[in-house]
Parts: C-alpha cells; sequence; structure tokens
C-alpha cells in the first residue's frame, strides 16, 4: 500500500479528519454529502486523502454546537480550533507518524466498502448496467455479464499492470475472434490471482459463455471500466441480487445494516484490541470487510503489527467466488470456506478455528412455525432448538465460538423474539438468566431484496462477561422508500449507534449530527431480568419499547395532539361544506347545466398531446437512486385519480435534465400505460417537474384547443367508470396487458361549451373537496379513538379524568 508524503502540506484520511474534529466517522461522510464547500479529496495508493490546510479552513467555518462542546471548550470554539488544539498536543497520525511498513510491504491495510460513489462513477455503472447488458451477452445470462464487470473491477484494482495490457488489446480488437479470446484471457487471469491467494474461482468458463455483437461494443465495456476511479463493486453485487433472486437464504445484508452492526461491536473492544472475526454464513463478506477496516488501525492511530484474522463460511459457489474478490478489493484475506453442512456439525474438519473476539453473521431465516419435536443430536447450552427451525441453533453456535470478553451480532426474524414454542422459550429463558443478551435492535421492514420479514439486531456477550439489563431500541421508523425496499442512511446509522451508547455509556455518548431531533431519535428501554421474567422472557424490543413510551407520557401527549387534529378537520369540514351549500341534491338537480345542442365528439389525440413515458434503457433501475432529488411517477402511485406524494423513486437532477421532455407540468393527466388499468390522476402544482416512468403516459391539451377544452372536464371524463373500462379492455386487447397511445387517442370526447365544462368542474371538484374534507374527519376519529384506548386501557398509567374528556367533547363539537 502507498503512503501520502511527510511533508508540511500533510493528507488526511476521513478517519484522521474524524479524529481531529472530534466526530464519529460517519460524521464526516455526512458532511461530505450534504456541504458543497466540503473539500475534494485527493486519490493516492488507491485511498483517498484531503489536503490538511483545505480541511482546516472548512473547519474554521463550522462552529461545535454547544451540546457537544467538551469540559475545557468555550462556546464560540470552532472544529478547526479543536483540530489545532488536538495537534498541539501531540497525538500521533497515521499520515504524520512514522511508517510502520516498508513501502515493498505486502501488507494493505483494509477499507471499508464505499457509502454511496460519486455521480461521474454511479453514471458509469448506469451505462455498463444499460444497453450494453443485451449487446455483450448474447445467449447468455446476465449474471455471466456481470461476472464480467466483477472481474474487469478486480484486475483494475488489484492487478493494474495486467488490467492495462488486457485493455491496451481491448483498444485493437477488429473480430469477434479476438473478442471470444479476450474475455477467456480476462477470466483466466482474474482466476489464476484468486488462486494465488489460495481464493476460489471459475470466472474463465463464465465468461466464455458471453457472445458480445461486435468487438466495439467489448471495446466499450473495457473503456468504461478503465474510468472508473473507486469502489463500486457493491453496486455491481447489489444487481447481481437482484439478478439472481437468490432467495431469503442469500440475499446480502444491506451495507447500512452491516456498518452500523460492525461499529457497535468493535466499540465494545476500542483500537487495536479485537484480534479474530468470524461470520458462519459469509454471504458477500461484508462483515469480514468492514470489521477489518474498523480494527485496521492501533491506539496510536498507527496501522496494526498484524492484520486482524477473519474466517468465514458460505454455501454457495457463486456467491463464494464473489465474495472472495469482494474480500480481496478491500485488503482483506480471503478465509473463506465453502461447506455444504450447519456450521454446528463439530465432525472432524468442520469446526470453525475459533474461537474469536467478535462473531458478526446475517443467517437464513426459518419462517415457517416449527414442529413439535426436539433435536437429540448435537451439544447445546441452551437448549436444543427445535427440528425443523435452525434461528435458535445459529444463535447457540455464535455464542459458541466466542472467546471470553467476546461479542456476536446475529440478525433475526423478529418471530424468534418472542415465539410461543416450547423448546424456543427453553433458550430465550437461559440466554437471559445466562446475562448474554446485551441489546436487541428493531429495524424497519422490507430491508431486504429477498425477504419483507421484519427483523432485529441481537448482540449477545460471552457468558464469562454477563450484563444484568438488556437494551432494547426501537429503529423501526428509520430509512427512506426506494422502490420496494427502505434504506438505511449514514444519519440512520449514526443514530442508531449514538443511542446505544447514550444507553450503555451516557458519558462517552455523542449526540448524532446532520439530522433533525425527530430523525435523531431511537426510543430505547433497558430492561432487568425481572421484568424479562414477567414478560415469558420476551426479546421483542416493542414489548418494552412502548411501556417505556407509556411512563414518558407519551400515550397522554397522542391523545391531545389527536384531538386537536380532530378539532381542525372538523373545523376544515364546516368550511368546506359553508362553502358548498348548493351542493345539496336538490340544489344540484336544479343547477344542472342545460344543453342547447348535442356536444360535439373529438378524438382524444385531436385534443391533447399523448406522451408515453421514457424508455427503459433511459429510466431503468440503474438510473434510479435514493440519493436522487426528483420523484419518477409509476402507475403504483396513481391512487384515487392523485398522484401519490410518496417520493419512493428518485432520479438525480442530471437524468431529469436528460429527459426533459418527460417532465410533468401542472394539469397534466398522467394514465397509466402497462399494468392494471386505474384511473387516471391531474398533475397538482407541487409536483411541476416530476418525471413520467416508463409505464405511464401523459397527456397534455394542445395549445390550439386550450380555448375549446378545460384540462380538469376532461380529466373527470377520462375518470368516468365507462371510460375506464374502455381503456382496461384496449389494454387487454394486447399480448402483454397495455395500453397503446394510439389506442388511446382513438377515445372519443363529448366536448359542451366551455362555459358548460366550468361548471361541470365546479360542481365536481366541489364534491371531491367535501370528499376529502369527511375523508380527513373520519381517518382523525379513527387516530383519536386509538390514542384514546391507549390511555384507557393501559394499566400503567392513569386515565384522563371524566371533566377533561368532556371538555374534549365539548371543543370538538363546536
Amino acid at each position: 500500500m502507498s503512503y501520502p508524503p511527510m511533508d508540511k502540506d500533510k493528507l488526511l484520511t476521513r478517519a484522521q479528519i474524524a479524529e481531529l474534529a472530534g466526530v464519529s466517522r460517519s460524521i464526516i461522510t455526512i458532511w461530505e454529502k450534504q456541504e458543497a464547500d466540503y473539500p475534494s479529496p485527493r486519490r493516492l495508493g488507491g485511498q483517498e486523502y484531503f489536503r490538511r490546510p483545505e480541511v482546516l479552513r472548512w473547519l474554521d467555518r463550522r462552529v461545535v454546537p454547544p451540546e457537544l462542546l467538551t469540559a475545557d471548550e468555550p462556546a464560540g470554539i470552532t472544529y478547526g480550533n479543536r483540530a489545532r488544539k488536538k495537534e498541539e498536543a501531540g497525538k500521533p497520525l497515521a499520515a504524520t507518524a512514522k511508517r510502520r511498513h516498508s513501502a515493498s510491504s505486502p501488507y494493505r491495510v483494509p477499507t471499508g466498502a464505499v457509502d454511496e460513489p460519486r455521480p461521474e462513477n454511479q453514471q458509469i455503472v448506469n451505462e455498463l448496467l444499460g444497453i450494453f447488458v443485451d449487446r455483450i451477452r448474447g445467449a447468455a445470462s446476465v449474471l455471466d455479464y456481470l461476472n464480467l464487470l466483477a472481474c474487469l473491477h478486480y484486475l483494475r484494482s488489484t492487478a493494474a499492470d495486467r488490467f492495462e495490457i488486457l485493455a491496451a488489446r481491448a483498444r485493437t480488437l477488429t473480430s469477434l475472434d479476438e473478442t471470444a479470446q479476450l474475455l477467456r484471457d480476462i477470466g483466466r487471469e482474474t482466476d489464476e490471482d484468486i488462486r494465488s491467494t489460495r481464493g476460489h474461482a471459475s470466472m474463465q468458463e463464465a465468461l466464455q459463455r458471453l457472445e458480445p455483437r461486435t468487438a466495439r461494443d467489448l471495446r466499450h465495456v473495457v473503456d468504461a471500466m478503465s474510468r472508473l476511479d473507486e469502489d463500486v463493486f457493491g453496486l455491481f453485487l447489489d444487481e447481481y441480487e437482484r439478478q439472481a433472486t437468490l432467495g431469503s437464504g442469500e440475499f446480502f445484508t444491506p451495507r447500512a445494516v452491516v456498518r452500523v452492526m460492525t461499529r457497535l461491536a468493535c466499540s465494545e473492544f476500542g483500537p487495536g484490541k479485537p484480534e479474530s472475526v468470524y461470520d458462519p454464513y459469509a454471504r458477500d463478506g461484508g462483515f469480514l470487510i468492514e470489521a477489518s477496516a474498523a480494527c485496521a488501525l492501533d491506539e496510536e492511530g498507527l496501522p496494526r503489527e498484524e492484520a486482524v484474522r477473519t474466517y468465514g463460511e458460505t454455501r454457495r459457489a457463486d456467491t463464494w467466488r464473489l465474495a472472495t474478490m469482494n474480500l480481496l478489493l478491500h485488503g482483506v484475506s480471503p478465509t473463506l470456506d465453502l461447506k455444504r453442512t450447519a456450521p454446528w456439525d463439530n465432525s472432524p474438519g468442520h469446526a470453525p478455528p475459533g474461537p474469536f473476539d467478535i462473531v458478526l453473521t446475517n443467517p437464513p431465516f426459518n419462517m415457517s412455525d416449527p414442529g413439535r419435536g426436539e433435536r437429540s443430536n448435537g451439544q447445546w447450552a441452551y437448549g436444543a432448538p427445535p427440528l425443523d427451525n435452525d434461528n435458535f441453533a445459529w444463535v447457540q453456535h455464535c455464542l459458541a465460538s466466542l472467546r471470553e470478553g467476546g461479542l456476536a451480532g446475529i440478525i433475526m426474524p423478529n418471530k424468534a423474539g418472542n415465539s410461543g414454542h416450547k423448546a424456543e422459550r427453553t433458550v430465550r429463558r437461559n440466554l437471559v438468566e445466562s446475562g448474554v443478551v446485551d441489546c436487541v435492535i428493531a429495524l424497519p421492514a422490507q430491508l431486504f431484496t429477498g425477504t419483507a420479514v421484519p427483523v432485529s439486531v441481537w448482540f449477545l456477550r460471552h457468558p464469562d462477561t454477563p450484563c444484568d439489563k438488556t437494551l432494547f431500541l426501537d429503529a423501526r421508523h428509520m430509512g427512506e422508500k426506494s422502490g420496494s425496499r427502505r434504506v438505511l442512511n449514514a444519519v440512520d446509522a449514526e443514530s442508531i449507534f449514538s443511542a446505544y451508547r447514550a444507553h450503555r455509556n451516557p458519558r462517552e455518548a455523542v449526540p448524532s449530527l446532520g439530522a433533525t431531533a425527530a430523525e435523531q431519535q431511537v426510543s430505547g428501554a433497558l430492561v432487568d431480568r425481572d421484568e424479562l421474567r414477567r414478560s415469558d422472557y420476551s426479546l421483542n424490543p416493542l414489548d418494552y419499547v412502548e411501556r417505556q413510551r407509556g411512563k414518558d407520557n407519551d400515550r397522554e401527549h397522542e391523545l391531545k395532539a389527536a384531538w386537536r387534529s380532530l378539532d381542525h378537520a372538523e373545523q376544515r369540514l364546516r368550511h368546506t361544506q359553508d362553502a358548498a351549500t348548493w351542493l345539496s341534491s336538490v340544489r344540484i338537480l336544479e343547477s344542472l347545466p342545460r344543453r342547447t345542442r348535442p356536444a360535439s365528439v373529438f378524438a382524444l389525440d385531436s385534443l391533447c398531446e399523448i406522451q408515453a413515458g421514457p424508455s427503459y434503457s433511459k429510466l431503468g433501475k440503474a438510473h434510479r437512486s435514493a440519493g436522487g432529488l426528483v420523484p419518477v411517477v409509476f402507475p403504483r402511485h396513481l391512487r384515487d385519480r392523485h398522484i401519490s406524494d410518496e417520493k419512493d423513486e428518485l432520479v438525480s437532477e442530471e437524468t431529469a435534465h436528460r429527459l426533459e421532455n418527460f417532465k410533468l407540468r401542472e394539469k397534466d393527466i398522467v394514465c397509466v400505460r402497462s399494468g392494471a388499468i386505474v384511473p387516471p390522476a391531474l398533475v397538482q402544482e407541487h409536483q411541476v417537474g416530476w418525471l413520467m416512468s416508463p409505464n405511464v403516459i401523459r397527456l397534455r391539451v394542445l395549445k390550439e384547443q386550450e380555448c375549446r377544452v378545460l384540462p380538469e372536464y376532461l380529466f373527470h371524463y377520462l375518470c368516468l367508470d365507462e371510460s375506464v373500462a374502455w381503456m382496461q379492455d384496449r389494454a387487454a386487447a394486447t399480448a402483454a396487458p397495455s395500453l397503446r397511445t394510439g389506442s388511446l387517442g382513438s377515445l372519443g370526447i363529448p366536448l359542451p361549451e366551455p362555459t358548460e365544462q366550468l361548471e361541470i368542474v365546479t360542481m365536481l371538484n366541489g364534491l371531491d373537496e367535501l370528499d376529502r374534507a369527511h375523508n380527513t374527519v373520519a381517518a382523525s376519529l379513527r387516530h383519536s379513538r386509538i390514542a384514546l384506548a391507549g390511555v384507557l386501557l393501559n394499566p400503567a398509567e392513569p386515565a384522563p379524568d371524566i371533566q377533561s374528556r368532556v371538555r374534549f367533547e365539548k371543543k370538538a363539537s363546536l
């Protein structure tokens, strides 16, 4: 590994900046993402560094918040002042201290995965995962093409000289025979390099199945890979997981979850202390990578004399190859074994080379209810798990793999925390009575690609260092929607870590930065053994965190807020009713528009521009990301004749600018193009600039027809049951349910005079507004009922007095 030069213009890593500023490493990531003027990194020896003068100037502009001041710091001190004081104190930094390893040393300091690649690298990946997928693979699978990208990225990062030779050959390709030979050589070079590290690889066979259409296509792919200048292997793994549909037993663990689990486990040891890490179900090797990176430096900030010993086991050959490459890319020895038997099979040659300081894993879930039988074979210190459910077999194996003082972090389905099965309850009871359950964190649902099962993270201690109380944290509300999944960002991970430290080590806890108070809050409860016994040894955080909230009078606060919301909703309803008194059944019949002549009928395409959404190659999955700013409208967002404000599909401003012709304007009408046909929706003012997805159609009144047809009238006509049925019939007539723009354009639209259209729109809009007001009152009433029941039926706190309730009721009825 190369190190930065030691001169007056020092270079700092992100970890060193965090150390100088007195903040956590994740805060640096947050600052870098959110602050446009944050210094730019320099790349050296495969790593990124920042110039010290630029960092200090930037820190000088940031004042330390009062709640984060140390005892000897005055109010108004900047992070720059704090950094200089630390430097003056003589604390050694890895970038300036004496190097422990020579330049020729094979040792490489492990690095964690990149949180979010820079836009230029993300754009290259989008290009590679776009049209080139089909142009390169031919009759082969998408996974074979992804293996090619993985091999090129691997060789470029670990064997740059050989990659340059291959890239030079790619630039001179002229025939398909030369292309096939180059693919074989890329696979062979990758296999030889991985085998030299005692890893497993068989990439040559996979790459030989590829059938590029032209030599030029492969030239483009190799050239694009040569332009990548940071680690994007995680993006290729994400796409591999999506294409392979690995199933609930093999889905990769989200990097944010890996990061927070690793940080919690390693923080219990301190710099340079953990010597070994084990993952009995290694998947993509993420836990071994992050743990090695977190423990790479000693207490002086220097690379450790010896790397952390890592060991992992995996069950599938294809993920074994990818995990091996992933580990090597991040400087971690690929000590991975492919095992077909369960890890608790302790027959000769099967036992892991333990014990270990840290065990981190995401084992396969068994969600079916276990049978009545219990295992007779095996050694189970906390009780034999059920025959057909391995959840508690994994728990006990992880505990058995710990050395004294060790800590294990395991992802478990929530159901395991309060299962009523006798054998599982027995294991939970013995875990609690032994004091090994340190913490349980409830995570958001839909974090994983292969399953929507809600999960928790269990942290378990070696029985020789038991804890008297178990910490329960509720992080279910964290994260943002991204398609069908939820994604935890750096702020979420920092909030979870801060909540853990605040409960376990209050004096050392540092409030997280970069988020609002609501985002930072992760509710928790420290529960002693007696309360766990009274709860039948449940390890579900919801059984305890909710009770803690009740003790803090949150229920009464929620009740008052619910009554206020109900009062506001009823006021709005009364106002709406007053403004629409003419909407009574008698008056509306009397005021119906009287037509003097039949309305003329026009084809829809003579009144509107009918525009289908962009093609998938222009706006596919690869173009969307949780970090984008511009929402994309899909068919599922069309609900009750409105476009939902749920911004779960986003693209960057650059992508939106490129697709300018597909942006929405106020009063555009959006219809479903492919999928289940539902009533269309009218674009509102705050939705201007949002993008159409490939699965919708946009209707926009032609400029020359604006004097003839009102967009709202057209919208209401298209929402008629007859109009929706007409569209459904045309969509069903195609091979795959899809509404073509030509078919939609032939729909006949009766057009009365504009004044009559306006009267119709006014009536229907008035009824829609009244409908929304009634629905809001109904929803508020249901919320109030739930909140009141929570107060009245909770034995842990007194119900509010009758007079208070009467006052609430009188107020709501005024």
